[in-house]
């Protein structure tokens, strides 16, 4: 399920308002939902409430699902009344799928405003004829992935050291105590929905399995006297052979290649805690001791890699928090590998980010004259320098701050004075300052004029 296109009256600071996320005329994929998707603008031009509006979109797709497979969800009505003012477009395989106030009220589906809770929004999927796409579609994977500002703090039961007064290594999925656990199991997943342990535990549940079925394995030779070291050492081996390390999946397929950039690799063989990094030379990282950018990637993709929104959609807010620029540089590309085929829709303030789509997937915000939110796309090329991602799509110029702007002045004037002094020795003074400042701030030998 793709989102192709998403059409605002009058909402939160949009107003009249149309996107069209499929490739333009001309474009190899004409008429294709756009693979990938970057909003740009400054702050309060509503790239965030953007992507919360597509989240909204799958929530109420997500509750309507639920309820016809007669599931017991929690009701809430704040993801329905979103589209009192809005419309969306989305495709499914070949099935077009509409959301908007007039399809509502036109299916005498809207939900009950006494009640306020979204007792009966489920009919109009019932008669689009998709649940059977959709049943097939979640029995494997979900439908959304919605990272945000969460990820950080929900690293800890990732890569901190397990506490020996935890429970015992077993996945929580199926056992859960209340009605906020069983999300994890709804076809959609927010991370900020979840805590860390819940998280973890259904994500990573191979590793648990696995850690908790070698623990008992090493814990019945004991028990059986077998106190040989070579003999316990030998059979606990033939049992990894027979039993293969999740871990390894996980580093060989998501996590290694995009770690090398922070001379990091994942240790197959540490069990501490699900997730153990070390150094090219073997020595161990802990949790504690990884800076917040590091939390944040393994955080983020390993949901991309794991939960499987292979015909859905991926929402990440600010993919660029707490990363260095040669990161942000390999982000793009790294994340749309973890999941080739989902949709994704990236918010970000980085011209570095914004450089790795293609111009038609830039969607640059910006206020009006009236203080509206209006859009553009983007104009300079995929891959093209940030420099120039700044100046042409983010409307930046000058680049500099005010001092380096006095600079280039300065230098500009120097080149007509230049040009125009008689004295020779004078001229020569001049050329050392001119181009001690061009040193400086590494101005161009050709700018001569102002």
């Amino acid at each position: 399920m793709k989102i192709t296109g998403l059409e605002i009256g009058e909402y939160r600071q949009f107003k009249n308002i149309k996107f069209d996320f499929t490739y333009p005329e001309g474009h190899p994929k004409e008429g294709q939902p756009l693979d990938k998707v970057c909003f740009i603008g400054q702050s309060g031009t509503g790239k965030t409430t953007l992507l919360n509006v597509i989240w909204d979109f799958f929530q109420v797709v997500s509750h309507s699902f639920q309820r016809l497979a007669n599931k017991t969800v929690l009701l809430n009505d704040e993801s329905f009344r979103t589209f009192k003012h809005l419309t969306i477009n989305s495709i499914l395989n070949e099935n077009r799928i509409t959301l908007s106030k007039n399809f509502f009220d036109e299916n005498f589906d809207w939900p009950d405003k006494e009640s306020a809770l979204a007792s009966s929004g489920f009919h109009w999927l019932q008669e689009l004829n998709i649940y059977d796409k959709l049943k097939a579609l979640t029995r494997s994977g979900k439908l959304c992935l919605y990272i945000d500002e969460a990820a950080v703090s929900l690293s800890k039961n990732l890569l901190e050291e397990r506490n020996p007064t935890d429970r015992d290594l077993v996945t929580l999925k199926g056992q859960a105590f209340t009605p906020f656990d069983t999300q994890i199991d709804s076809p959609i997943i927010g991370l900020s929905n979840y805590s860390s342990e819940i998280l973890w535990s259904s994500i990573l549940e191979e590793i648990d399995i696995y850690d908790n079925d070698l623990k008992q394995f090493a814990a019945n030779l004991v028990s059986k006297n077998s106190f040989s070291s070579d003999r316990l050492i030998s059979q606990i081996g033939q049992w990894q052979k027979e039993h293969p390390n999740p871990r390894a999946d996980l580093a060989e397929n998501c996590l290694n290649q995009i770690l090398r950039l922070f001379h990091l690799e994942v240790d197959t063989e540490g069990t501490e805690s699900r997730l153990v990094l070390k150094t090219k030379q073997g020595s161990h990282i802990g949790g504690k001791y990884l800076s917040t950018g590091t939390k944040q990637l393994l955080s983020t993709s390993i949901p991309i890699y794991k939960v499987k929104v292979d015909e859905g959609v991926i929402l990440f807010d600010e993919p660029e928090r707490s990363l260095f620029p040669d990161i942000q540089r390999e982000l793009v590309a790294h994340y749309t590998s973890l999941s080739p085929t989902a949709q994704f829709f990236f918010a970000t303030h980085s011209p570095i980010i914004a450089s790795a789509f293609e111009p038609c997937e830039r969607f640059i915000l910006y206020f009006d004259e009236n203080g509206e939110v209006k859009f553009r796309n983007g104009v300079a090329p995929e891959g093209d320098d940030p420099n120039d991602i700044l100046r042409q799509d983010f409307g930046m110029s000058p680049l500099m701050l005010d001092k380096g702007v006095e600079a280039y002045r300065e230098y500009l004037d120097l080149a007509t004075k230049i040009r125009k002094e008689p004295d020779k020795n004078r001229k020569m003074e001049l050329i050392v300052e001119r181009a001690a400042i061009g040193n400086k701030y590494n101005f161009s030998a050709t700018d001569e004029t102002n």
